[in-house]
């Protein structure tokens, strides 16, 4: 329970800091970068958890609605929704939780397949919350759907958005990271783009930190 409240004020702070800035994905041109599709995360130590805050907001894991799965056949996909205005504060979320403390510079590779028939893609939903800290204080990098570098998923309807090292380290010193000191304090998927630019919706799958990924809930480490 002390965990779970713990996630949970991690990604009230994560919602809070989307609201109060402005999101600067980060286009890029290098190619994308995938691991093996059957490590999943109780091989690394990394936790995802969905939520969400606000009105009509939230995340959850759906059957059938997904890729083949790791082991199974129920096919989940993360599902983010947001029914609502962008300008109401609300948000749908996923907090990776087990990267804390680690220097930001062991941070190689994010990406997710989004479907591409009928969810949103945009320039700043869904997208990549990392939190980092430095000797100048703490920094929000934000990595949007849109400027990732895009190829076909592992399968037809499905799109993968990848930021590769290099890509994730020229955002985080853009905003004035220092990398030789940096590390990682939060990281998180947040959609907070709503009906009046989109569906206000996305389904997620294969969701990549690293070499760990997520096809479904049972992904996460025991």
């Amino acid at each position: 329970m002390t965990k779970l409240r713990t996630v949970v004020s991690v990604a009230a702070a994560l919602v809070l800091a989307a609201c109060q800035e402005t999101a600067s994905p980060v286009s890029s041109n290098a190619p994308s970068t995938r691991p093996a599709f059957a490590v999943g995360g109780g091989q690394s130590g990394l936790t995802l958890h969905p939520g969400g805050l606000g009105e009509q907001s939230f995340a959850k894991w759906e059957a059938h609605e997904g890729e083949p799965d790791s082991k199974g056949n129920a096919d989940q996909a993360l599902y983010f929704q947001k029914l609502t205005a962008t300008a109401t504060f609300a948000a749908a979320f996923a907090v990776i939780d087990g990267l804390q403390g680690q220097s930001a510079s062991e941070l190689t590779n994010l990406s997710w397949e989004h479907r591409s028939t009928d969810g949103w893609c945009g320039a700043g939903a869904p997208r990549w919350n990392v939190g980092v800290t430095d000797a100048a204080g703490d920094h929000t990098v934000f990595l949007g759907c849109n400027a990732a570098t895009h190829s076909p998923g592992g399968t037809d309807g499905w799109l993968t958005d990848s930021y590769s090292e290099s890509d994730i380290q020229s955002a985080m010193a853009a905003v004035g990271v220092d990398l030789t000191t940096a590390t990682i304090s939060s990281l998180a998927i947040l959609f907070d783009e709503g009906t009046d630019v989109g569906p206000g919706f996305v389904f997620l799958d294969n969701i990549t930190v690293n070499a760990t990924v997520w096809t479904k809930p049972a992904d996460n480490s025991n």
